[in-house]
């Protein structure tokens, strides 16, 4: 066996760790530069609930404007009937009180 003066010994043990080093270092460079493979599933199932909650609520919201533009709807066509009622009658009073009357 040949015997190892000390500062050899050191010397080798200083070169192993600064490899160990070196490798350690490419490999956190490399877990740091590979982009994740997926979300994880709580994201993923998070996600998916908020886009549900949003497509029910678009839903309810289209819903309500519907309801709102038939309530208006009903409103304008009430009036308008209205009109047309009390200008059907000024009109059938007009003609039989004051129409005969111009003729005679």
């Amino acid at each position: 066996m040949t015997q190892h003066n000390p500062e050899e010994l050191r010397r080798r043990e200083q070169e192993l760790q600064e490899r160990e080093h070196a490798i350690r270092l490419r490999e956190l460079e490399a877990e740091i530069n590979q982009p994740p493979l997926q979300h994880p599933i709580r994201h993923r199932a998070a996600r998916q609930s908020l886009l549900q909650w949003r497509g029910k609520m678009t839903k309810v919201a289209t819903f309500l404007a519907i309801v709102v533009a038939v309530i208006v709807a009903l409103r304008v066509a009430a009036w308008l009937a209205r009109v047309v009622i009390v200008g059907a009658i000024a009109w059938v009073v007009f003609k039989i009180f004051f129409e005969d009357d111009r003729g005679r």
